[in-house]
């Protein structure tokens, strides 16, 4: 008597659709994943893209400030100075950083020729404050009026450093970077550069 046995092979109908269903929940993870993961390469290069942007920025007026001589006109948005005068002759390069909306823009003037404008940076943030700020050697806030360089004398009312504030919006929208350094000219009236501020450090 023979007994009847029971095939094995292949799969069940229910196999083969568990692991379809198993096959594309997996593949769904991995697209989600591949997806998030150029998210974040695309926002990583846009973020160090703007750094170097506001590097370059930062240091461009950080360089000019530096090297300045003489401040014909200054505010918390733009700020006018000369700069690599000769035995004191009043002639120099006439540097003008002015923000206006979302640019700051630099115009350069030889003593001799026609000024430039050029922007040293676009797509800046919402300011709720100006792009510089200034504090002479007491502390308090240096005025334009005070001077700067010679023949000015070293007071507590003498121009001791420019802090510059850039507002970069954030590539992925979460808000804003800030960017902050602050520069002590060399020209400055005192002897040996500015003085130590007496008070708010």
């Amino acid at each position: 008597m023979k007994i009847m046995k029971k095939s094995s092979a292949g799969f069940t109908l229910i196999e083969v659709i568990a692991s379809l269903v198993v096959m594309t929940i997996v593949g769904a993870v991995a697209a989600m994943g591949l997806v998030q993961g150029i998210k974040a390469y695309v926002t990583t290069r846009t973020s160090s893209e703007t750094v170097q942007q506001a590097e370059y920025a930062l240091n461009r007026l950080k360089l000019e400030f530096m090297n300045m001589d003489t401040v014909t006109a200054a505010g918390a948005d733009t700020i006018t100075f000369k700069t690599d005068k000769i035995n004191g002759s009043t002639q120099g390069t006439l540097y003008t950083f002015t923000r206006t909306g979302n640019e700051i823009d630099l115009t350069v003037t030889p003593p001799a020729g026609a000024a430039s404008t050029n922007a040293l940076i676009t797509g800046l943030g919402t300011y709720g404050t100006g792009l510089l700020t200034y504090r002479n050697n007491a502390g308090g806030a240096w005025v334009p009026a005070a001077g700067f360089g010679s023949p000015n004398t070293c007071t507590a009312n003498s121009l001791h450093d420019i802090t510059i504030n850039l507002i970069i919006p954030r590539s992925d929208g979460g808000g804003d970077l800030t960017f902050t350094t602050s520069v002590n000219p060399r020209n400055n009236e005192c002897v040996d550069g500015p003085r130590a501020v007496s008070v708010g450090q």
